[in-house]
């Protein structure tokens, strides 16, 4: 199953110039938990996705109150800079679509 198949919302948007958040919803507990305790995202999956260094997969957090997950990740290129090509961060999350989740 793919991610973009059981999460209800996956978008990103910048959180500054230099840092993209991306946020999953989910519309019940049980896709939620599904996604929370499968052990696909990680640093290093999402480091993979982006194409950028480990460590500038900022964090991975799980919010179960809201049933979301936020990713952060320090950009490559600014928000600022000539070679940015989405200014708003909001095509971002496209990655993250295709992702397995088992």
């Amino acid at each position: 199953m793919r991610l973009a198949e059981i999460a209800s919302i996956i978008r990103s948007k910048n959180a500054s110039p230099f840092i993209l958040t991306i946020d999953i919803f989910f519309d019940n507990k049980e896709n939620y938990e599904k996604v929370k305790n499968s052990g696909v995202l990680t640093k290093r999956r999402i480091a993979d996705l982006y194409k950028i260094p480990e460590d500038y997969v900022l964090g991975i957090y799980y919010v179960d109150l809201v049933m979301g997950i936020k990713i952060s990740i320090l950009k490559p290129v600014p928000s600022d800079e000539i070679d940015y090509s989405d200014v708003y961060g909001c095509q971002q999350h496209v990655p993250l679509l295709d992702l397995e989740i088992p």
